[in-house]
């Protein structure tokens, strides 16, 4: 990051750097207000000030309107997670802080003067010169003690990164090769699947649940929406990656046009209702057609788990009317009926995991270890991407994974290793990619420990 620093700290550049620092940073310049603030998040002896979050937000917000143009509107933002996305940053910058004071980690004035000489927009006649260093300055409303503060912060955060880094990343051949059978490997799992529609007739539902329910929630009940929606697809055989597509979408807001630049098929889908929607395209819920209000909104982006993903872009919308009180109350009943039925599923799955007693006559066959999803189930979510890691060491998923309103278990069947002569010549170029990588985890994993360890408080309830 400083070597970036220094090689492009001129022109605009600069302006770019001084405003990540005021983002990160803005509670340790001169000016206690925010530290008179009251919190909104507590990090050890650290605090982040409400003031101090809306500043970094700002700035955060500024730099995705200028990446995105006009083309931010509250559904990107939504995808985006921003407010998330600073609140982290915020809360990972001050978990580092502390490691670098349990560490004893100092920024030296020797190491700050090296950085200080080595930007350019500070050099005249390729040298430092003061009377430049203080203009810049200036011309960003700074005076140097509320930019060499923060940027000595700036230095102490990337110098603690560079140290838990380098601590965690030792590895060897033996890593090395179970890291490229993650990648390249293949695994056959054995599973059993445990459908809500077959607990259905163990629901029972009294009249006075129905009616205390319809009294509550009579307002709400209405008949199906009916959505005129535009659709693209995007195969994972081709070359064009899905989250690229949909960011890309999202700027440009007209699907027939960019649809038509990059090669891929648009479809009109006429009228239809939300319920026939949700059966045709597997992945999709009532939830995500529920989020589209207005003409030319963009779905999330949907995956279908089996190689397939899907945007759809809101062409016209015609709500439901209210239903009468028996249809009501059928709605009612057969909503309540699913829901109990979903939790008998996952309790019984659940169970048969804790005791290691399931049918496992069905196999997915032979998958990649790094698909997104399992054929004819559906997408992996990240958070349970162990289930194609299971190995002769670890045989069994110890967690129900839902997909399309079902839950499956998993075991380990029998596993495909990449090729020996694939591997002799991909080594030297998969280390690189390896070393980067395992680098990144690390880190990640490590500011997970700290957050368990020192146990953020957040009060975000003005945010």
């Amino acid at each position: 990051m400083l070597k970036l620093m220094r090689k492009h700290a001129t022109g605009w550049m600069i302006k770019i750097i001084f405003g990540a620092i005021i983002i990160v940073f803005v509670g340790f310049g001169v000016g206690t207000l925010a530290q008179r603030e009251k919190p909104i998040a507590e990090i050890g002896d650290y605090k982040i000030s409400l003031r101090e979050y809306r500043e970094a937000y700002s700035k955060t917000l500024d730099f995705y309107k200028m990446l995105y143009k006009d083309k931010l509107d509250e559904n990107m933002l939504k995808e985006l997670k921003i407010k998330e996305k600073v609140m982290d940053d915020l809360v990972n910058k001050y978990l580092l802080l502390i490691k670098a004071d349990e560490l004893g980690l100092k920024v030296s004035e020797q190491e700050f003067g090296e950085f200080i000489n080595s930007v350019e927009a500070f050099k005249k006649d390729g040298k430092f010169n003061k009377e430049q260093y203080l203009l810049m300055l200036r011309r960003n409303n700074l005076d140097p003690e509320k930019f060499e503060e923060p940027q000595k912060k700036t230095m102490l955060v990337q110098k603690v990164i560079n140290v838990i880094q380098d601590t965690g990343t030792f590895f060897n051949e033996s890593d090395l090769w179970t890291g490229y059978v993650k990648e390249k490997g293949k695994v056959n799992l054995a599973y059993a699947e445990f459908d809500p529609v077959s607990f259905r007739d163990k629901v029972n539902i009294g009249d006075k649940e129905l009616l205390d329910l319809y009294e509550k929630e009579k307002g709400g009940y209405k008949a199906e929406n009916t959505y005129r929606l535009k659709g693209l697809i995007v195969d994972e055989k081709g070359s064009l990656k899905d989250d690229v597509v949909y960011m890309d979408l999202m700027k440009s807001q007209d699907m027939d046009a960019y649809g038509k630049g990059k090669g891929l098929a648009v479809s009109d889908l006429g009228e239809m209702k939300e319920n026939d929607l949700v059966k045709r395209f597997k992945g999709l819920k009532i939830e995500d057609l529920k989020e589209l209000k207005k003409k030319g909104e963009i779905s999330r982006l949907i995956r279908s788990g089996e190689g397939k993903s899907y945007m759809f872009q809101l062409v016209s919308m015609e709500e439901g009317k209210h239903l009468d009180k028996n249809l009501a109350l059928a709605k009612i009943k057969e909503r309540l009926t699913n829901e109990k039925a979903k939790a008998l599923a996952k309790l019984a799955a659940e169970e048969a995991i804790k005791g290691k007693s399931f049918n496992t006559k069905r196999e997915t066959g032979f998958i990649p270890r790094n698909s997104r999803g399992i054929p004819g189930i559906g997408e992996v979510p990240q958070e349970q991407k162990g289930i194609l890691a299971l190995s002769q060491s670890q045989t069994l998923y110890e967690k129900p994974l839902e997909a399309s309103g079902k839950y499956y278990v998993f075991s380990y069947k029998e596993e495909k290793l990449p090729d020996r002569d694939e591997w002799t010549k991909d080594k030297e170029s998969y280390s690189k990619y390896f070393m980067a990588k395992n680098r990144e985890e690390y880190l990640k994993s490590f500011l997970t420990e700290m957050r368990a360890k020192v146990k953020p408080k957040y009060d975000v309830k003005d945010l």
